[in-house]
């Protein structure tokens, strides 16, 4: 029986820790397949997905991070002066992501850029999302990172150089931790 959608909706969490199983290629298809369903402004779907499984590629993208990590750091140390611990684990997250065995690196497809339409970003930030809950539904872990992007040329021109800026990363695994549960924001909506 296939989940509620609310119940994904809600169940989902950000997963950062991995049991290193690699998720078969079909599955990983079905992900993709779930994210170019996704809306987009004028029905451009502006977005190209590459989903790194191999190890060697995988290894490419945390010695890029690496390279990142010393500023990375500074910053993250300056924003979370009072948590330290969310310093060393963020830390330990990007340097291998958890020991996830799959990475999906979502590229803003050429020809469009983010001054041709701002909506080509939110449209790809859909697919994304839609990608998330498919992967729940699977009974996989993901966690959506932004980190990627700080190794963006390089991980452009290893693995996509003819399609386009890089504008995010999500994390694929069977998650190896238990998700904690998020308290939601009072006050962000109202109805008139």
């Amino acid at each position: 029986a296939s989940m509620e959608l609310m119940d994904a909706i809600k169940g989902r969490r950000s997963i950062r820790k991995f049991t290193g199983e690699p998720v078969a290629r079909e599955t990983i298809e079905h992900l993709l397949e779930a994210a170019t369903w996704a809306p987009s402004g004028q029905n451009l779907q502006p977005w190209y997905f590459v989903a790194l499984t191999q190890k060697e590629d995988l290894a490419f993208v945390f010695s890029e991070l690496g390279t990142t990590a010393f500023s990375h750091r500074k910053e993250l140390e300056a924003r979370f002066k009072n948590n330290p611990e969310i310093v060393e684990e963020t830390m330990e997250f990007v340097s291998a992501m958890g020991g996830a065995s799959t990475i999906v690196l979502a590229f803003l497809h050429k020809p469009y850029s983010e001054d041709l339409l701002p909506s080509c970003i939110e449209s790809v930030a859909a697919a994304m999302e839609n990608l998330c809950l498919a992967a729940y539904e699977q009974g996989l872990g993901s966690c959506w990172v932004e980190v990627v992007c700080r190794a963006g040329d390089a991980l452009h021109e290893r693995f996509a150089p003819d399609k386009g800026k890089l504008v995010g990363g999500i994390v694929l695994g069977y998650p190896a931790m238990e998700a904690r549960p998020i308290k939601r924001k009072e006050g962000r909506y109202e109805i008139r």
